[in-house]
């Protein structure tokens, strides 16, 4: 499916869902995350498209990337111009004039968010931000490592003790304080947290960038998976181990 996009402040921009993301005659643009941002916002949920596949990323671009848009935009108007971010085809539209806007909010589906995620988190612009889901309560509270459920053959076991406080908006441990967390996805049975990327969140021995939190049978304990500064999020984890309740 296509992400779609809008420019904020250009009211002759058209927006052509249906298209193809590459086609033999589009012109490409390409936006470069360590480049061409001042600002970035991730919105993996935005009142406009709930329950719908779709995350917002808005961007703020630098004067140099607004002056290349608005020249190839002019360069093809009423033609087909293919989004490139970071290297991956993200979009592609009808332009109908030239686009002079710096701010740009574009629609993803979440796997083309997946692809992009990682060069986005590791983007040196100062101002990068991600706005989730609520936290459920069932992944709230304070859990302690139950060391005692584990195999002694466990690669992953978490030292004795070890204990972790995780709120709505953060987490606490004792490598790990009053770090910022977003909900990146959530149901009844796992949450997947993405910790603020400036934060120096150590758990277990692990520099933690992302958490998942697997719902047990028992409403007491969890399943904690830990994912380290530049792990791919889609494969296993680098830790994990059965948590319980304080």
């Amino acid at each position: 499916m296509l992400a779609r996009w809008k420019v904020w402040g250009c009211s002759l921009f058209c927006l052509c869902g249906a298209l193809a993301v590459t086609t033999l005659h589009a012109a490409e643009i390409h936006f470069s995350s360590q480049r061409d941002f001042d600002e970035i916002n991730l919105n993996i949920k935005d009142q406009a498209y709930v329950g719908r596949d779709f995350v917002i990323l808005d961007v703020t671009l630098t004067p140099e990337a607004q002056k290349r848009l608005t020249e190839i935009s002019d360069d093809t108007s009423n033609q087909e111009l293919s989004i490139i971010l970071d290297g991956k085809a993200i979009h592609a539209t009808t332009v109908r004039s030239a686009l002079n806007s710096n701010h740009l909010k574009i629609s993803l589906t979440r796997k083309m968010a997946r692809d992009v995620f990682p060069s986005l988190l590791a983007s040196p612009v100062s101002s990068v931000t991600l706005s989730g889901f609520s936290m459920p309560d069932w992944g709230q509270g304070k859990w302690e490592a139950d060391t005692a459920l584990e195999s002694p053959d466990a690669e992953y076991i978490a030292a004795p003790g070890e204990a972790i406080s995780i709120a709505a908006k953060t987490i606490d441990a004792s490598g790990c304080r009053h770090v910022n967390h977003t909900v990146v996805s959530s149901n009844d049975n796992i949450i997947e947290l993405q910790l603020d990327r400036r934060s120096k969140c150590v758990i277990n021995d692990v520099p933690v960038s992302r958490i998942v939190l697997s719902r047990s049978y028992d409403a007491n304990r969890m399943m904690l998976s830990l994912y380290a500064i530049g792990s791919d999020f889609s494969g296993a984890p680098d830790k994990e181990s059965t948590y319980q309740r304080q």
